[in-house]
């Protein structure tokens, strides 16, 4: 007889202890994407807004301001890298851009010179030497192809 009491008792308790730990736990209040209120245990997806509800606090208002205002501080955050990024992105566009300019001047030169010269040179280990026909052909096709490239954005 008291080992069925007991056993009933010690049932009882840890049901008991169970549902007061279960009872501590948030609930989170959010939106889905359609709209629709959800309340859940687990926390909603990132990025989303929602309210943290605690079950058994008597200051359950100040426990969900606490938690929006981690949540605007998290979009916050979110918001100043993607300004960062913006900004570095447009710093990397406007370097590239300054070096395909350099790149085209550069290609626009060396046509000119292949094409408008009577006699090109070239320097080779320290020697310099007069194009052959063959290679100023070769050379003006890459020039021409270069000035393609860089300057024809």
């Amino acid at each position: 007889m008291i080992n069925k009491k007991l056993l009933i008792i010690s049932t009882i308790l840890a049901m008991t202890v169970s549902f007061s730990a279960d009872a501590n736990k948030p609930i989170y209040k959010w939106k889905d994407s359609q709209g629709n209120i959800k309340y859940t245990q687990s926390k909603p997806p990132r990025g989303t807004e929602f309210e943290t509800i605690y079950q058994r606090q008597s200051n359950s208002e100040e426990k969900t301001q606490t938690s929006n205002s981690k949540s605007s501080d998290s979009v916050d955050a979110q918001e100043q890298m993607l300004s960062e990024q913006k900004t570095e992105k447009q710093r990397v566009q406007k370097a590239n851009k300054e070096i395909t300019q350099k790149n085209c001047m550069i290609a626009q030169n060396n046509l000119d010179t292949l094409t408008n010269s009577a006699r090109v040179f070239t320097e080779t280990d320290g020697e310099r030497r007069l194009l052959t026909d063959q290679e100023r052909s070769d050379k003006l096709e890459v020039a021409q192809a270069n000035v393609d490239k860089y300057c024809n954005k």
